[in-house]
């Protein structure tokens, strides 16, 4: 069985693919993946000092990272420094640890053309979380099922009474 982390899956993508990604980092999250996505953990990341705790994430504390790839990925600051922490990593580690998604064929540097990819082209978020699904039980993950998920996450309410006055 594969380490335990703090996080099955860590999230790296450039803000203007925001749309999508959010879409899949709410189905894992509802799927009972623990995923490290940064509007899941604004509390926490709020007053600490970003540099070093996004390079420990990136480099130590997830199972995987999904690096979202495109031509906005490539050029930006914030993704150039997640990509540095989780190549450090996949260069320490003899395993997979970065899962390449692209929504175009830009070129990213230290990620070899020989390396497997998800197109995301014509792929809906759900379908693509359906691949991640698989890519965890693989692993040696588990994801539960939707209707043990319902069962433990139900959202039922309870009547609501008005109190009775004398």
């Amino acid at each position: 069985m594969a380490e335990q982390r703090e996080f099955d899956i860590a999230l790296s993508f450039a803000g203007e693919n925001r749309e999508y990604v959010d879409q899949v980092a709410n189905i894992l999250r509802d799927s009972g993946v623990k995923v490290f996505y940064d509007l899941f953990e604004e509390a926490n990341l709020w007053g600490k000092n970003l540099y070093d705790y996004l390079n420990d994430i990136y480099m130590n504390k997830a199972q995987y990272t999904i690096m979202f790839i495109s031509k906005h990925y490539s050029n930006k600051l914030w993704p150039t420094l997640e990509r540095q922490s989780m190549q450090a990593r996949a260069f320490q580690e003899s395993q997979d640890y970065i899962l390449p998604a692209r929504f175009d064929d830009t070129a990213i540097p230290g990620v070899l053309p020989t390396v497997g990819y998800i197109s995301l082209l014509n792929r809906s978020p759900e379908k693509f979380v359906e691949i991640i699904h698989k890519k965890l039980i693989i692993s040696g993950r588990t994801v539960p099922s939707e209707a043990i998920r319902k069962a433990l996450f139900s959202t039922l309410t309870i009547p609501r009474v008005d109190p009775k006055t004398p």
